[in-house]
């Protein structure tokens, strides 16, 4: 688990300083191509014009605060300020806006990548990395608790197993030393990391988990002592106003796992579409997270896979199944370029067919 933990986070550590790389690598080239049409352009309102088009902000904002007092065009590139500043505020309110809905949908490689790419064109702005900042934190209480359930699994199937474990100890076999051996040390791997992030949640009074993370260390260690933090929790999660807000939020995530169920079970395209906008709606504050990762998952394999069926029919020539298996799909990414190309090509094919056999 530990080394699943190191490597994911080692990637996404990789991945976030190439996107830093580039940013800073875009920074150079703009500022050197802006001081290069500072110096020899005659109309820089054009060039500010050109670069808010293009959503090239930090272009813009270069000639802005760079063009110098004696420059012919200086009053009028100045009074350029605040509309470029209004529309750096538009552009960052849309973005991070766009970055929440991708993350909210489990759409989390999207959602950093529109966030760097924001920052590409836009690299002074404090909002941008509040919001990167912000959608890593939440990220990471994402990770947390499915790292929790996946520890807390892993230390029930150990415990329940410690009979097994003392009988491998009796036997005289090598190879039952060594899996008596290497049972052992990850069970005091287990209860160290799952007391460390059990206190972790204690701090963020995620009383739940905190509860079910000390339990299990507790119990796989077979100490009678009761830690603090535990102590607490259970006395949290005891209290009714946890009990409420627990029995709340349980009830979002039910009906999250029945609309999932019943498209698992009906393979009903409206069933999907329903459990993605339920699961939308209700994920402002990230406690569906894990199941909009679940739905981003079935819905890209089901995307996939009308995409691969419709090409197989259109291999076949049979173009009007094959369009109706992508415009039935359509639904699950609206606006798709490549889905959108095939359905022109198929809509061109058939009303050529139709052409043919009138004339």
């Amino acid at each position: 688990m530990n080394l699943a933990a190191s490597t994911m986070a080692s990637r996404m550590n990789m991945t976030r300083q190439h996107s830093i790389l580039f940013i800073v690598l875009a920074s150079l080239f703009i500022n050197g191509c802006a001081r290069l049409t500072l110096a020899t352009s005659d109309d820089v309102v054009a060039e500010v014009n050109r670069a808010r088009e293009e959503h090239n902000f930090t272009k813009a904002w270069y000639y802005i605060e760079h063009i110098r007092r004696t420059h012919p065009q200086y009053d009028a590139v100045s009074a350029l300020r605040k509309p470029v500043l209004d529309d750096i505020h538009s552009f960052e309110t849309a973005e991070i806006q766009r970055a929440r809905q991708l993350a909210g949908a489990g759409r989390w490689h999207e959602a950093f990548e529109v966030l760097d790419a924001a920052k590409a064109q836009w690299q002074k702005s404090d909002e941008l990395d509040a919001a990167y900042k912000a959608l890593e934190k939440r990220e990471a209480v994402l990770f947390n608790r499915l790292r929790t359930e996946l520890l807390v699994d892993e230390a029930n199937w150990l415990h329940a197993r410690l009979g097994t474990l003392e009988q491998l100890e009796t036997l005289h076999r090598r190879d039952a030393s060594d899996i008596s051996n290497a049972l052992q040390r990850r069970r005091v791997e287990l209860v160290d990391t799952l007391t460390e992030l059990g206190n972790a949640f204690a701090e963020e009074e995620d009383w739940v988990r905190t509860r079910d993370l000390l339990s299990a260390a507790q119990r796989l260690s077979g100490s009678d002592e009761v830690p603090a933090a535990l102590a607490t929790a259970r006395k949290q999660v005891s209290q009714e106003a946890s009990r409420h807000r627990r029995a709340r939020e349980e009830q979002v995530q039910n009906k999250a796992v029945t609309l999932l169920d019943a498209y698992e079970k009906s393979l009903s395209l409206a069933d999907l579409l329903a459990a993605r906008d339920f699961i939308s709606s209700n994920n402002q504050n990230g406690q569906l997270d894990q199941y909009a990762s679940r739905l981003e998952a079935i819905c890209q394999q089901r995307y996939q896979l009308g995409l691969q069926e419709g090409d197989a029919l259109y291999a076949q020539g049979r173009y009007e199944d094959a369009f109706l298996m992508w415009q039935s799909i359509a639904g699950i990414y609206p606006g798709d370029a490549e889905l959108e190309k095939k359905m022109e090509r198929a809509r061109k094919v058939l009303s050529n067919l139709k052409a043919l056999s009138d004339s």
